[in-house]
């Protein structure tokens, strides 16, 4: 550090270092003058891979998308002004999901705020509804001594993890600097760096944070469901019946397709009654199905939750106990598969499957089925779900990722923006395969994230499920109101993807058959890099697709429960 030609990117250079020891590899800088101590000192890192991001909104959902890859948060660097203010949804997200991001915010020194200096906001505590924590820094001076800088990243560090007494989500570092912001040479006191000569030897960081060890919450009876980042949570070989919501990562053949039980169950009493459980235990959040969630809460059998905190995790109320902070599931003796839900997930499941595999023309949740089919045989890779109807599509349908692979989704607070974003983000940290579901809004909500895609060498696949416009506008009561659905809710665009793909340099195609779209697969996880594939459909050929296959599922339970 003692090369650093000048004292803030002796600041800096000192916080990407403890960054790298603490176990960041990823930052995603945005362009910007004020900020120029940080992105240089990132970039001249030499252990930390670099992620550009021409917007700061994409670049925070990318670094969310890292950081749900890997476990691990990543440092998104911006400049002054609205440049912060962009990060604030993916801060939302971070925050009701529980995952962590480290956001380092230039700002103007003291005597340029509030006095309408260019490109000056009140931003120091901007994000503080949203974030864990933040901290206002102070301009880089050799009166404020080098271990302040690094304890300040450390505690950053563990509040963004979870481990400095609270869960995880983005933490703001609102980084103060004076001239000279390139890294132009001003005389500065090396001795300054004395105070730190033990870090300075070593390769440690100069402080950890060591979460309090928890015990694991003891399962006798009942169902375990599972939601939102539960698969920490879960021995993958769980001996009793799971519940898996298409996004927790666990949902697999014999753990997926709830929802298709439970929509028989609402008009078949023996079904019903054979569902009945002892006990329910929830780990995670961010449920899609509804009917599960409200069955759920009509149980009156003891429930309890694992992972209480911030957000609250009872949307209805009737939780027994509530387990805080992370903790893993252990079976007790006396645990065994619940004989009815069981029962009933298999034979949803098999009948779900065949009806979409007699399904010929490509919709929606056929593009989804049909993806992860033409995916099997890869080893290992992520599906990441977006929000609105294609985490639906899986988790109604019971739709699983193919065996070894992972699921994604911003569930936390089930936004559409900067979904092509935190894909990139999945595949930038994990180096695998990547398919990624999203609607034709939702892709139109974040064009900026295909340049992030762009950067990516692995292959990244973006569906893009076209139905012109907001077809989940249609199963909600709104939709009996023609003055007003068409134009303000269904909104159509009659915009086609593959124009936009070529703008940004990716390759795409536009399958039209079931088949076609597997061997589109194929090519793309041969090509690498990103690949956008557009579905084109009309919402009444989705609908007839899932119509038929809830149909199905319910004849096969309704003979297996007669």
């Amino acid at each position: 550090m003692r090369d650093a030609p000048n004292l803030n990117l002796a600041w800096t250079s000192l916080a990407a270092e403890e960054c790298w020891r603490l176990g960041v590899r990823h930052a995603v800088i945005s362009p910007g003058s004020r900020s120029a101590p940080l992105a240089v000192a990132f970039a001249r890192h030499g252990g930390i891979a670099v992620h550009v991001a021409h917007d700061e909104r994409g670049g925070a959902f990318m670094a969310l998308g890292i950081a749900q890859s890997s476990g691990v948060p990543a440092v998104t660097v911006m400049t002054s002004g609205t440049a912060v203010a962009n990060v604030l949804p993916a801060a939302v997200e971070a925050r009701m999901a529980r995952v962590p991001m480290l956001v380092f915010a230039a700002d103007r020194p003291p005597e340029l705020r509030d006095c309408g200096a260019n490109q000056s906001i009140p931003q120091a505590g901007l994000l503080d509804g949203a974030v864990r924590w933040s901290a206002d820094l102070p301009c880089p001076s050799t009166e404020v001594p080098a271990e302040f800088v690094l304890s300040t990243v450390d505690e950053a560090f563990a509040r963004a993890c979870g481990v400095g007494g609270g869960l995880a989500g983005a933490v703001h570092l609102n980084w103060q600097f004076r001239e000279p912001l390139a890294p132009e040479e001003r005389a500065w006191d090396r001795a300054w760096l004395d105070s730190v000569a033990r870090w300075r030897r070593g390769r440690s960081p100069w402080r950890r944070t060591v979460a309090a060890r928890t015990g694991a919450v003891r399962v006798d009876e009942g169902i375990v469901v599972a939601g939102l980042g539960a698969h920490c949570a879960i021995p993958s070989a769980w001996r009793g019946t799971l519940l898996a919501d298409a996004a927790s990562g666990r949902a697999r053949p014999g753990s997926a397709g709830a929802d298709l039980v439970l929509r028989s169950a609402l008009a078949h009493r023996p079904l019903a009654e054979a569902l009945a459980p002892r006990r329910i235990t929830v780990v995670g959040g961010g449920i899609a199905s509804k009917r599960l969630a409200e069955w759920i809460a009509r149980q009156t059998c003891p429930s309890v939750t694992v992972g209480a905190g911030d957000p609250r995790n009872d949307p209805h109320h009737r939780a027994h106990e509530a387990v805080a902070g992370p903790a893993v599931l252990a079976p007790g003796r006396t645990l065994v598969p619940h004989a009815g839900w069981s029962r009933a997930m298999r034979t949803a499941q098999r009948a779900a499957g065949r009806a979409l595999a007699a399904e010929r023309a490509l919709s929606e949740p056929t593009a989804i089925a049909s993806a992860m089919e033409a995916a099997s045989d890869v080893r290992g890779g992520t599906v990441f779900l977006g929000s609105s109807m294609p985490v639906r599509d899986a988790d109604f349908l019971a739709i699983a990722p193919p065996a070894r692979w992972s699921a994604g989704a911003n569930r936390g607070a089930s936004g559409i923006d900067g979904l092509v974003s935190t894909a990139a983000g999945h595949a930038a940290a994990s180096g695998r395969p990547v398919l990624a579901f999203v609607g034709d809004v939702s892709a139109l909500h974040d064009l900026n994230g295909l340049q992030l895609a762009s950067q990516v060498e692995s292959p990244l696949v973006v569906f893009v499920l076209n139905n012109d416009g907001g077809g989940i506008f249609r199963y909600l009561p709104i939709a009996k109101h023609a003055d007003v659905f068409e134009r303000l809710f269904a909104t159509p665009h009659g915009r086609s993807f593959a124009a936009f793909a070529k703008a940004f340099g990716l390759p795409s195609e536009s399958p039209r058959s079931r088949a076609a779209l597997r061997a589109a697969v194929g090519r793309a996880m041969r090509r690498g890099g990103a690949t956008l594939i557009e579905v084109t459909c009309t919402r009444e050929a989705s609908e007839t697709a899932r119509a038929r296959t809830v149909a199905a599922a319910d004849a096969a339970l309704r003979r297996a429960f007669a």
